[in-house]
């Protein structure tokens, strides 16, 4: 059996893809264009950036632009009556913690587990979604997104808000609901979601880049799994026997995503287990995931295969999908934001010294191109066309090798490797 690859893809990778609230969008490789003005005595320089594009798939079926319903994705948040019931109790209980009633968190927990709702308790702050206020740690690439908690209150300043105790009746009430989750028996995640004291060192993805992580979701001892807990956690567990049963017996669904967007497939993938992979891919397990998702989406199976670096895995996947959805995996080359910032003050300096003779020519628009090497490096820039004044081409060709900073392409498999980049640049005082 192969070891996972090391975790080396960059950060903009691993972004999350816009999506409908509660179903996946589909993503095709697109482009799209980012305007950046600069202003002054030669008039405007536009420089449009080229980056790769992301939009909603018209699918077929009922899909709603906030998740009412979607018929067709097998996922169990889509259902318009769980749906509707779920948002019904996060606002009863929003506003109970707004009132001076005092909901108990142990029955409010034991309610949420009745109706199968797993989410915790979590607050949203300028970062994101944070659990760990209400003293839970959940290890999701990417982080958690709103739908997968109960976002009690929002939390200007985290940091200050860790210090409130029992005196603060949101955050005592959040700690003690995510403790009575915990401690239920028919709680499913917690190999994937812990109490801040039993989940241990955070990992350190500091340097991903370079030595990679191999375990990109959850925690590393699982723990006994029940037969209830479903095929995801059978998965987790590589339990070759719970999935046959769950299957064959329980008639469950082999492609439904869970609460975190993964399948069966993906978790097995993503804890490295080959033979139960191999059981849920007899069963037709999707190599692109739920019905609602795409190869490239972040919690499709031959993503996170994509994301461990497993490249054997991924080669087994790769017949059973399609040459432009396997070709869709493959990465350009991403710039640095703080670095196209600097750019945009070069530029506008650039052209303040050449602003006399830009002011004689017509607006026009060039591409800026790049050879980017597999370490992110430029190797070559030139403009197309060429500047009708060659020097300023130059010094904007120099300025954008020498500030612009490249994460490299990566091919199907998350190898880097050489590709071209460009950015589009307008110029010109008429």
């Amino acid at each position: 059996m192969e070891t996972p690859g090391p975790f080396a893809l960059d950060s903009r990778a691993l972004r999350p893809f816009p999506v409908a609230r509660l179903c996946y969008a589909r993503c095709p490789t697109s482009t799209v264009e980012q305007v950046l003005k600069f202003s002054g005595l030669a008039g405007t320089i536009l420089a449009f950036v080229a980056v790769a594009g992301c939009s909603p798939h018209a699918t077929t079926g009922n899909v709603n632009a906030d998740g009412a319903a979607v018929a067709h994705c097998g996922d169990r948040r889509a259902d318009p009556a769980i749906l509707a019931a779920m948002r019904e109790s996060d606002e009863a209980l929003f506003k109970a913690l707004a009132t001076h009633s005092e909901p108990d968190p142990v029955v409010e927990a034991r309610k949420a587990l009745d109706a199968g709702d797993y989410r915790l308790a979590a607050a949203t702050t300028p970062d994101g979604v944070s659990t760990e206020l209400y003293g839970a740690e959940c290890r999701v690439l990417g982080g958690l997104k709103p739908w997968m908690v109960r976002a009690i209150a929002y939390v200007p300043d985290e940091a200050a808000a860790m210090g409130r105790g029992p005196d603060d009746k949101v955050t005592d009430f959040g700690r003690r609901y995510n403790a009575a989750v915990f401690s239920d028996v028919r709680y499913p995640y917690a190999d994937v979601c812990r109490s801040v004291e039993k989940a241990g060192p955070k990992p350190d993805f500091s340097d991903a880049a370079t030595s990679g992580i191999e375990l990109p979701f959850g925690f590393a001892e699982l723990g006994r799994a029940r037969m209830s807990y479903g095929l995801g956690a059978a998965a987790r567990r590589g339990s070759v026997y719970d999935i046959n049963v769950l299957i064959r017996r329980d008639h469950q669904d082999v492609n439904a995503p869970d609460m975190f967007g993964m399948t069966p497939l993906a978790w097995a993938i993503a804890y490295h287990r080959w033979p139960a992979a191999e059981a849920l891919l007899r069963a037709d397990a999707n190599p692109t995931g739920a019905a609602c998702q795409t190869a490239i989406d972040r919690e499709s199976p031959l993503q996170v295969a994509r994301i461990m670096r497993w490249s054997g895995m991924i080669r087994r996947l790769r017949p059973l999908v399609t040459e432009e959805q396997f070709a869709s995996l493959r990465q350009n080359p991403s710039w640095d934001d703080k670095s196209l910032q600097e750019l945009n003050h070069a530029l506008t300096e650039l052209k303040e010294r050449y602003a006399e003779q830009l002011r004689r020519q017509n607006f026009s628009r060039h591409n800026v191109l790049f050879e980017i090497d597999e370490k992110g490096n430029s190797v070559s820039c030139k403009l197309e066309p060429e500047a009708k004044i060659p020097e300023f081409g130059e010094e904007l060709c120099g300025l954008a090798v020498d500030i612009v900073q490249w994460a490299p392409a990566r091919d199907a498999f998350g190898v880097t490797v050489p590709e071209s980049a460009k950015l589009l640049v307008g110029f010109g005082g008429k």
